[in-house]
């Protein structure tokens, strides 16, 4: 996510705008994700195609937007973000990759609404993710009057943004963080630094507030080892302001957008959320309002992704099940163990041996469609639902959803991993990168390490330790720095070793699942 400004407080709008974003991938933006998770929850939509248009508003860097560029080189996809640093990274970034689908615009929301582009298409998917809730009330009637003219009749629109009552406890130490910040000179990233241990003494003085919330105490303690620059951004805006969902469905319904799905697929699940008790006094509530602000009580959220759609229309459920059998899936962590317990919101879910061991054995040997799986559960005398098997595979990240089977290898999806990991993967910065893959339209997850190693495959080098730890350590030479553990720079032999040590470990546990999507 990003954000952007509009209003008083110069061009940045209250924003923090002194020092950039952290280079972030979030898979959940891509119209594959947000595709599935529709039909889960028994809506019809368009993500399924090649060839949809999507924008990502508050694109930040880019790293998510590329991605999905990457990954899906017949659409057309739009990068919004009123930041220039922020969308200088990303111009380079597509330009060095060469993918022709993918345009960044620098602009306030205001502007965009009042003028968008002449050539900018109307769209199928819109993405906000760390947007909505850190902008001024004007921003958010912009983006409003931008969705309306610019989202497609059935178009889709994802919202990530910080939810009440998740984040109630949090007002008062957000606030004092503000206001200690804004009395304190420096940058951003330094001062929520300073005013972080200060509120830490504070709590430690005996300050009940603080004192009696676990959430409080819990981002006291994390934040200890949080990057600064995340948490300047997240608590240092002017506009920072949690919202309940019905608030939100209030706004978007101005640009007739109707709530339909969460984006996090466990929450489409009543009986993953609720428990019987809850379930029943859920269904005696008067009206949708009601139950939404019902379920939020009981789950513990601090963050929700809700997907909106421009008039929702239902699938029958014979419709839904023969989409999801439909589905293919394919193992995501071949070799390891399976696991049968899985964290949902209403704690822990157990899939039973006797029904997903048949499956996992499946897996293992190739990708399935959930039908071909469902029917293996019959045969073992437990039949399970399509929409279970997707549903406890993907949450329990054992299974990836295969949206495109046949697509082959994306020569711009590669170049671009490749000038992200040159951009990225070779300094202190430790965030989580994106390798596209054709076959999901969507990208995976990626540390340092993996990046440098698939940048280095890319590049012509044979799967082998040896050689991969050559070309990465040829290229941190290049830019005149060194291999670096706990603070201490290695000598030649060591750095060499260690890194062809990380490199032989990532070849032989990752290399089978990109070959596999098609990203290497």
């Amino acid at each position: 996510g990003g954000a952007m400004g509009g209003g008083m407080t110069g061009w940045s709008g209250g924003y923090v705008s002194d020092i950039d974003y952290l280079p972030w991938f979030f898979p959940p933006q891509a119209p594959a994700h947000l595709g599935l998770a529709l039909t889960i929850a028994g809506v019809e939509h368009a993500m399924a195609r090649h060839d949809f248009a999507y924008c990502d508003l508050g694109c930040g860097m880019g790293i998510t937007a590329g991605a999905i560029a990457a990954a899906n080189p017949r659409a057309r996809v739009y990068g919004v973000d009123f930041s220039p640093g922020q969308i200088a990274t990303a111009r380079a970034l597509a330009e060095e990759a060469g993918l022709p689908n993918l345009t960044y615009l620098e602009a306030d929301f205001a502007e965009l609404a009042a003028a968008p582009p002449a050539d900018m298409p109307l769209f199928d998917c819109v993405s906000m993710h760390g947007v909505w809730a850190w902008v001024s009330d004007e921003t958010r009637a912009a983006i409003v009057r931008f969705l309306a003219r610019q989202v497609k009749p059935g178009g889709v629109v994802h919202v990530g943004y910080n939810a009440l009552p998740g984040w109630q406890d949090m007002f008062g130490l957000r606030r004092f963080l503000a206001e200690v910040a804004a009395g304190l000179p420096g940058r951003s990233d330094q001062r929520i630094e300073a005013a972080l241990e200060l509120a830490r003494e504070l709590n430690a003085a005996g300050a009940p507030h603080l004192r009696r919330s676990p959430m409080v105490q819990r981002v006291l303690e994390r934040s200890r080892t949080m990057p600064s620059v995340y948490l300047a951004h997240e608590y240092l805006n002017e506009n920072w302001r949690p919202m309940f969902h019905n608030e939100v469905a209030a706004e978007l319904g101005e640009a007739k957008l109707t709530y339909a799905a969460s984006g996090d697929l466990a929450e489409n699940f009543a009986d993953l959320c609720l428990d019987a008790t809850q379930r029943a006094l859920l269904d005696r509530l008067p009206g949708q309002a009601a139950r939404e602000t019902a379920r939020d009580l009981c789950l513990e959220r601090i963050f929700r992704h809700d997907i909106f759609v421009r008039g929702p229309r239902r699938l029958t459920n014979a419709a839904r099940s023969s989409l999801l059998a439909g589905a293919m899936l394919i193992g995501s962590r071949p070799g390891e163990e399976p696991i049968f317990q899985v964290d949902v919101p209403a704690g822990k879910a157990t899939m039973s041996e006797a029904a997903y061991g048949p499956i996992f054995a499946a897996l293992a040997e190739r990708p399935r469609s959930v039908g071909e799986l469902a029917m293996l559960t019959s045969q073992a005398g437990h039949p399970t639902s399509a929409a279970e098997i997707v549903a406890m595979l993907l949450i329990s990240n054992q299974a990836l959803y295969v949206p495109f089977p046949e697509a082959g290898p994306s020569e711009p999806g590669r170049r671009w991993a490749v000038a992200l990991a040159r951009r990225f993967a070779f300094g202190e910065m430790s965030t989580t990168l994106a390798l596209p893959s054709p076959r999901l339209g969507n990208g995976i997850g990626a540390q340092a390490p993996e990046m440098q190693v698939h940048a280095a495959l890319v590049s012509g080098c044979a799967p082998e330790a040896g050689m991969v730890a050559d070309w990465i350590v040829g290229e941190v030479r290049r830019r005149g720095e060194a291999v670096i553990e706990n603070g201490v720079e290695l000598p030649p032999d060591e750095a060499r070793s260690r890194v062809a040590a990380t490199a032989a470990k990532v070849i032989q546990d990752r290399l089978p699942l990109w070959r596999k999507l098609a990203i290497a």
